[in-house]
């Protein structure tokens, strides 16, 4: 048991370092030996943790994708329809940028060296479509019939607001003075808010 909790912290030491050091100065920048040094670990605990860098940043991003699910679940636990957990969702992803950019930052990262890795690619695929997944688990909960945008799927809305506060994220990185990319997080709910319009008056019609 010692034994077993002693792995999980020297691990997440391990984590923590990379997530920091990728974030301040890129994947392309980053030594496994500088990684090791900064977590106060022997490079070859490293190895053996996590193997090469591919495995460090598969690990980093696996993380990643599992406490942002975590915690967008607990922001959306107690919302009751449709909309409120759409726009509790926007409101996550404008929360995360100003509390954790490094989120964006890595994801930046990561996604420059899948264009230079084919393996690594595959690694970035998944993470988004596991962000994705979590999402629409956490956007259609507790979803009656009457509480959707009959126009739209739930996996359409999902990765157009996946999409979305990923540019503005990107965006607010290169220009963060720039108050009108920011407010793109509400242009997302306005537009969300009038396809739930359109989509009432519809069914008024119909009905």
């Amino acid at each position: 048991m010692k034994t077993t909790l002693k792995r999980e912290i020297t691990s997440g030491r391990i984590l923590d370092a990379a997530y920091r050091a990728i974030a301040a100065r890129g994947w392309g920048a980053v030594t496994l030996r500088e990684i090791a040094e900064e977590s106060e670990v022997a490079l070859s605990q490293l190895s053996y943790y996590f193997g090469n860098k591919d495995g460090l940043f598969a690990a980093v991003l696996e993380r990643m994708q599992r406490e942002y699910a975590e915690n967008l679940a607990a922001k959306l636990r107690n919302a009751t329809s449709f909309q409120e957990r759409l726009e509790r969702l926007i409101d996550y992803n404008r929360l995360l940028l100003k509390e954790n950019a490094d989120l964006y930052r890595n994801f930046l990262e990561f996604f420059n060296f899948a264009m230079a890795s084919p393996e690594f690619k595959k690694q970035v695929t998944a993470f988004l479509a596991g962000i994705a997944r979590a999402i629409e688990e956490q956007i259609t909960q507790k979803q009656k019939s009457n509480q959707k945008l009959a126009s739209f799927s739930s996996s359409a809305i999902t990765h157009f607001i996946l999409s979305a506060s990923f540019g503005i994220s990107l965006q607010h990185l290169l220009t963060p003075k720039n108050k009108d990319v920011e407010a793109g997080f509400d242009l997302i709910k306005t537009a969300l808010g009038i396809v739930f319009s359109a989509d009432a008056k519809d069914a008024t019609r119909i009905s």
